[in-house]
């Protein structure tokens, strides 16, 4: 017998329900209440800056612990899952906020907590916005339950934690995602990104991206000034919300929007809108007043809530301290980022810039939209401590640099080659965000070198292409600010030795791109065929 996935939806509307008659619900508390809630939670700290610090476990997403209905056969274990659920919330006081999902289809998530782990409520509201209005049938939920495991999984590491996530897909575009032992804020903030992943191209039509999006309104290298929107892909911690937040705009009436961080659904019509409108979650690794001023003077804000940032004793924000881990995190709101645009939604895009790592590629190359494509497949990244600590570091191929993809990897690709080959105008980038070569000889792409880039390819700069033979990528003859070496990394590498690493890279994609199966458009997997 197959199992029913709308049992998570009974679940939830039970837990719900049965918490509301019981007087055990406090439902949609206003901001003020809120804050004040999340000040008495223990474990909460209040920096120099009147923000809030929590420290979350685990201290990032629990991927090996997940499943949805989609990929997964669901059976006992999830029947079993839900009955725990419901049985170890009905003797608790629960919280449950309605979030706003996007802006351009009225959607909404009920996020449902123990009140011991309020803070996770005010950091949805920070992350996506309430919900002005009551919510009689939410579109999503996000159920947070913990048990006698829970305690026990501190101090082991992630791949030996009791944690049990299940998402479920329902035929009419609902999703209701159980979260069992993690208080981390990521699972909230993913749930709606996989439901919005899922339900973009079996809903409405588009494609979802694992993409920031900015729209830049500058001078042009012969003088007219032009809006330009561009979107940057790219999987956690490998440039995107840096690449995405930074201003490029600095002569008169020139203008930087920062119109959505994360993601958002690319439709036909070559339109984007975002599913975010409320903040920012971004990595404070290393951040700093001198490369990324913009996100930095945005976390300092006494809104701003803090996950597993080292705080020192005077109250102030540690960036650099990798103590708890290289994983902390800020929800900045959006209205304390000095350049957020006023919609979350553009009508066109002109760029779509993908961002890898890889010591033998290009700091920038140009891409067919089939090379695109059959980039997006291979997904080349640097795994960071958010997706999986035990392999931060490593290089790693993540299929649409998204790993909340669901569904059918073939069709996905297809509808993405589908939507962009549709869309006049659009081009398409490779960009490297990390460095070329090794060891003595290894050159790194800094953040100043990237926008550099950027700040070239936007104001029609980058004018001149050659074919650089040893990749098979077309890259600049020159770029104004980036010194050109940064698009050899062959020069890097005696030219045997790079024959061989181009040779085994040429491999990996070929292998990569055959195992998404025979129903990939053959325009994509004919990309990367060997000789």
């Amino acid at each position: 017998m197959s199992f029913d996935p709308s049992q998570f939806l009974n679940t939830a509307e039970a837990i719900y329900l049965k918490a509301k008659a019981d007087g055990r619900l406090l439902a949609n508390p206003d901001r003020d209440r809120l804050v004040s809630l999340v000040s008495e939670e223990p474990g909460v700290t209040v920096s120099a800056y009147g923000s809030f610090c929590v420290d979350s476990e685990p201290n990032s997403r629990a991927a090996a612990f997940t499943q949805n209905n989609i990929d997964h056969e669901f059976g006992p274990m999830e029947t079993a899952l839900l009955s725990e659920c419901e049985a170890v919330l009905a003797g608790q006081q629960l919280a449950c906020l309605d979030l706003q999902v996007g802006s351009v289809v009225p959607k909404t998530v009920r996020v449902i907590v123990p009140r011991r782990y309020i803070h996770l409520l005010l950091a949805g509201e920070n992350q996506f916005g309430r919900v002005v209005k009551d919510v009689d049938v939410p579109t999503y939920y996000v159920v947070f339950f913990f048990d006698d495991a829970f305690e026990a999984n501190q101090g082991k590491p992630l791949s030996q934690k009791d944690i049990t996530i299940r998402l479920a897909f329902l035929p009419d575009g609902r999703m209701v995602k159980i979260v069992r032992n993690s208080n981390y804020f990521g699972e909230l903030k993913k749930g709606v990104f996989a439901a919005e992943d899922y339900a973009a191209k079996t809903q409405h039509g588009g494609i979802f991206l694992h993409a920031g999006c900015r729209s830049d309104f500058l001078q042009q290298a012969h003088g007219p000034y032009r809006q330009v929107v561009t979107l940057l892909a790219a999987l956690s911690a490998n440039g995107k919300t840096s690449t995405t937040c930074r201003v490029l705009a600095n002569k008169r009436d020139e203008e930087s929007w920062l119109v959505q961080d994360d993601g958002g659904t690319l439709m036909p019509d070559g339109s984007f809108y975002g599913f975010e409108q409320g903040g920012i979650f971004v990595k404070t690794e290393d951040l700093n007043p001198h490369s990324q001023v913009e996100t930095y003077y945005g976390a300092l804000r006494p809104d701003t809530i803090f996950e597993n940032v080292m705080l020192r004793p005077d109250g102030r924000l540690d960036f650099y301290s990798a103590q708890k881990t290289s994983n902390g995190r800020a929800i900045i709101p959006r209205r304390d980022f000095m350049h957020t645009s006023q919609s979350i939604k553009v009508d066109h895009v002109d760029n779509l810039v993908l961002i890898t790592r890889g010591p033998t590629i290009p700091a920038i190359c140009r891409l067919t939209k089939a090379q695109a494509a059959a980039y997006m497949c291979l997904g080349q990244a640097m795994q960071s401590s958010a997706g999986d600590p035990s392999r931060a570091g490593k290089l790693i191929t993540e299929f649409f640099y998204d790993p909340f993809a669901v569904g059918s990897h073939a069709e996905h690709a297809n509808i993405f080659y589908r939507i962009i080959s549709g869309i006049p105008g659009l081009r398409c980038f490779l960009i490297n965000t990390g460095g070329i070569g090794e060891g003595d000889r290894y050159r790194d792409i800094g953040l100043n070198d990237t926008m550099g880039i950027l700040d070239s390819l936007l104001r029609g700069g980058l004018e001149d292409w050659e074919l650089n033979q040893a990749v098979g990528l077309e890259v600049p003859l020159a770029i104004r600010t980036v010194d050109s070496a940064l698009l050899h990394p062959e020069e890097c590498y005696v030219p045997a030795e790079f024959a061989q690493r181009q040779q085994a890279l040429n491999q990996l994609r070929a292998e990569t791109i055959a195992g998404i199966g025979p129903d990939l458009d053959p325009e994509i997997a004919s990309v990367f065929l060997l000789d």
